[in-house]
């Protein structure tokens, strides 16, 4: 019953600091007038203390809860640890790794657009990333929650080496708790899981880390050409964190072509929609976002984090949920003599906002499909008001990223509409697509010696 002594079973996940450890206990046996048990938590929740067992969780289509969650330590085979409990400190195996969900196929969310990209995406996104300083990437492979038929093992390898990738299969199930008519329907409740998941397993290994989307590119600017460089700066600084603003980017008008092969999208005789031209890389197809860097406070709300791994114990999407600055105690303070506050907020000593000029930015290049570009010769006229959901999602580059100039549109008349990263463009893209080229003769010389992993 709530609020009996509760003996928990031993923390096998590594995750004591917000279990069991962190059960203080009061001088009092009965419960407060509020109906708390007598003892309270310090820095976690124990549901079994406060509620009891008598409770049935309801099925997984009528919740927005998660299922089939294989949160464990990592086995340390390969780490140069062992997986044991006694292991306070493993070895520090990588200075910066990533973490990512996927799957071969799926659907947005509310199953509204079929997305088909993933293969192509997902190779484009990891030799990217390599490119740019990342030591390792853990891919957490969600096909088998949509089909037993395929993974997405044959798209990672034998492409990439196993010291530049690894693949967790993970086939638990996306729970949907919202309107099915919307855009962005649900909670990608498998995805979160797998962050959790990647953190508690191989968070201890790794300096820095970050759980992405595949459509999100991290872009070294300034003088930096690599993110082990930034990350190091960052940390000389006392940063426990550095946050990316983000924005949806569109695709540029000019790698498109007309699209009639939906019902929203015309005809064969008359297409009035647009899809990305295969053979460009979707670093430069969504090179054109409609905010011009930096950009503007609001775009906080969709961040993402890269942050030191010992130092944030828990992240959740777009922030730390547990860091070492929410864990520590009025006494641990006293100790080392700096300030305790009861209402603890990172500061911005610790949580940076990068330099998206100096330092490095974000690129959300989100897929824009076809019916999503419906009557775009109409919408993208310059001046034109569109409806609510009837913007014009096609990218027009103002010329030299100039909006201050007279000039507002194409000589077609569509409206200038977004900015190019230029570093990305004329620096990055093209060593992305030398890089990638390479990978490929390499990858073609395995198969034909019979190498195949």
């Amino acid at each position: 019953m709530a609020g009996a002594e509760v003996s928990p079973t031993k923390d096998i996940f590594g995750w004591s600091d917000l279990m069991t450890t962190n059960i203080v206990h009061t001088n009092s046996n009965q419960l407060s007038d509020e109906g708390h048990p007598p003892r309270r938590m310090k820095n976690g929740f124990d549901a079994r203390l406060f509620w009891g067992d008598g409770h049935v969780l309801p099925k997984i289509e009528a919740s927005g809860r998660w299922e089939n969650l294989p949160i464990c330590r990592h086995p340390g085979l390969g780490y140069g640890t062992p997986a044991s409990d006694e292991v306070s400190s493993p070895t520090k195996k990588h200075k910066l790794t990533a973490c990512l969900w996927a799957s071969a196929t799926f659907s947005t969310r509310g199953n509204a657009q079929a997305v088909k990209d993933t293969a192509s995406r997902l190779v484009e996104w990891i030799e990217f990333h390599l490119l740019t300083g990342w030591d390792h990437i853990y891919v957490y492979d969600n096909t088998g929650a949509h089909t037993d038929e395929t993974s997405l093992e044959s798209t990672l390898f034998p492409r990439f080496r196993d010291s530049e990738v690894t693949r967790i299969d993970w086939p638990c199930r996306v729970c949907n708790n919202n309107i099915p008519a919307h855009e962005n329907t649900g909670e990608r409740s498998s995805q979160y899981a797998a962050e959790n998941s990647c953190r508690a397993r191989y968070g201890p290994y790794t300096e820095w880390m970050a759980s992405f989307d595949t459509d999100e590119y991290l872009v070294p600017m300034g003088d930096y050409e690599s993110m082990r460089d930034l990350v190091d700066d960052a940390a000389r600084k006392g940063t426990e964190i550095l946050t990316f603003k983000s924005t949806r980017a569109m695709p540029i008008r000019k790698f498109m072509e007309p699209f009639h092969d939906h019902k929203e999208c015309g005809s064969e005789k008359e297409p009035i929609c647009l899809k990305v031209q295969e053979g460009n890389l979707f670093a430069e197809v969504y090179n054109c976002d409609h905010e011009r860097s930096p950009k503007p406070q609001w775009a906080e709300r969709a961040k993402k984090q890269l942050y030191r791994s010992d130092y944030v114990l828990a992240h959740y999407v777009h922030y730390a949920t547990v860091t070492g600055g929410t864990v520590k105690t009025r006494e641990e303070a006293e100790r080392e003599n700096v300030d305790w506050h009861q209402h603890y907020r990172e500061s911005r000593g610790s949580d940076r906002i990068t330099d998206e000029i100096k330092q490095a930015v974000m690129v959300h290049t989100k897929t824009t499909v076809p019916e999503y570009t419906a009557e775009w010769k109409e919408r993208c006229m310059a001046g034109m008001k569109a409806a609510h959901g009837k913007d014009c999602r096609v990218g027009f580059p103002w010329p030299e990223n100039n909006d201050n100039t007279a000039e507002k549109a194409t000589a077609e008349g569509y409206g200038y509409n977004c900015f190019v990263n230029e570093k990305l463009r004329d620096f990055w893209v093209p060593k992305l697509r030398e890089a990638i080229d390479e990978r490929s003769v390499r990858v073609e010389h395995l198969l034909n010696m019979n190498m195949i992993r």
